[in-house]
């Protein structure tokens, strides 16, 4: 009974800002989506592949230092540097307002992809420093499935900005960047301020129920970090196969992620033929399928316990809703349906988050298979766009061919991943 309201504690003060932070995030990351169908393209005359590289700008920036940032978050408190990049990357987000050229705009886009490399490795280790093994898959579930939200409430800043569009002294595609900027900056303050680095130093908790945590977290012998690089762990990560299927899995499974979060709005006017300002709208229930679906998924793990089973079975209908998105050229319902279905893939990049957590001992161990997978979901996301080659246009049929051959690979990969642990 104490155990159950120390852990109702632990959700009710630290679930809802982590989550906000990561529906904040995802916002940021597809703000040049939502901008590109308000007039960012022709603020900058992009031409040929000049768009495709403001989603790659990124995940460059992103992919060069995500193996330094995670060093830095075993050696310094994670709370606060965490909060530190926040601070930073949304200062960067409002300044993408200011550029008179296509140059300063991508290297802005570059820089806030440096700094947004820290908020996932950050709550990963947060997540498995608060939480028992059995509980991490779901909350890991949880504040990532905020990127749904982040989409819904995106979708609806960019749409009420859109129909004011002339009202302010700015375009509205550069209020957005400063809206959801200001936004995050003052949600870095608040996990300056509200997030302990160690639970032992948890504010919210008496001195009983922090030596509670500890004992709750013995469980899953891993402890709460070792600030020292061990080098035997570094050999041991990269020795290990599974270490290199999640690897391969990343790179795989976020192609098809990476050209999505850029060009879903621009396959929403052009090939659905929606309006600039409905495609905004109708992002929406993409988003209301990842919230709901993801959890829902991570919440069968209490009847059924192989959370990698699940994890295969929803890359599997992933893989069906791109084959309906690139094959359906008779129904555009169904090619619809394909679009909104494809907002549950992030399961499986959930379950990789919560074994990362639960199933790598060893904090150097951690954070390089950590990295390792993050360097590689930057190397899908970085190609991604490049799928959607602009002579292709408005159908783009390479891409969403490419979206299908990607995930039948992941399906494979999760598949074996799952048979390895078994």
């Amino acid at each position: 009974e104490e155990e159950k309201k120390l852990l109702f504690r632990i959700d009710l003060f630290l679930l809802p800002l982590v989550c906000l932070l990561y529906c904040l995030q995802f916002m940021d990351k597809v703000s040049s989506g939502y901008a590109a169908v308000m007039g960012l393209r022709t603020y900058y005359k992009m031409h040929g592949d000049q768009y495709s590289w403001c989603g790659s700008a990124f995940y460059l920036g992103y992919l060069i230092f995500e193996f330094p940032i995670s060093m830095a978050l075993q050696r310094f408190p994670v709370a606060k540097l965490s909060a530190l990049f926040i601070i930073l990357w949304g200062m960067i987000l409002c300044l993408h307002s200011t550029p008179k050229n296509y140059a300063g705009f991508i290297a802005l886009r570059t820089i806030l992809g440096i700094l947004e490399a820290a908020v996932t490795p950050a709550m990963v280790i947060i997540t498995g420093q608060w939480y028992k093994a059995d509980e991490q898959f779901l909350r890991t579930a949880i504040w990532f499935a905020c990127n749904g939200l982040g989409t819904i409430m995106g979708s609806g800043i960019a749409y009420g900005l859109a129909t004011r569009d002339g009202q302010y002294t700015l375009d509205a595609w550069k209020v957005l960047f400063i809206v959801i900027g200001c936004m995050t900056i003052s949600v870095g303050f608040m996990i300056l301020l509200h997030i302990p680095d160690l639970p032992v130093k948890a504010w919210f908790l008496n001195e009983e129920e922090r030596k509670q945590v500890v004992v709750r977290i013995k469980g899953n012998q891993q402890g709460f970090g070792n600030k020292h690089f061990k080098l035997h762990q570094l050999k041991e990560a990269l020795l290990d196969i599974n270490t290199w299927i999640y690897f391969f899995y990343a790179l795989a499974s976020d192609i098809p992620n990476g050209a999505l979060t850029n060009f879903g709005a621009i396959l929403l006017t052009d090939v659905f033929g929606y309006s600039s300002k409905q495609s905004l709208l109708m992002n929406m229930p993409g988003g209301a399928v990842e919230l709901v679906g993801c959890i829902l998924f991570a919440w069968l793990q209490r009847f059924f316990k192989h959370k990698l089973a699940i994890a295969t079975f929803t890359m599997v209908l992933t893989l069906v809703a791109v084959c309906m998105l690139a094959f359906a050229m008779e129904s555009p319902n169904a090619r619809l349906a394909g679009y909104y279905l494809f907002y549950i893939s992030p399961v499986g990049m959930i379950c990789c988050l919560s074994c990362f957590t639960s199933n790598v001992a060893g904090h150097t161990k951690k954070i390089t298979v950590n990295a390792l997978y993050l360097i590689g979901y930057c190397v899908g996301n970085l190609i991604g766009p490049q799928t959607f080659i602009a002579k292709q246009a408005p159908e783009y049929r390479g891409g969403q061919i490419s979206m299908v051959v990607c995930y039948a690979v992941s399906v494979i990969l999760i598949a074996w991943l799952y048979y390895n642990y078994w």
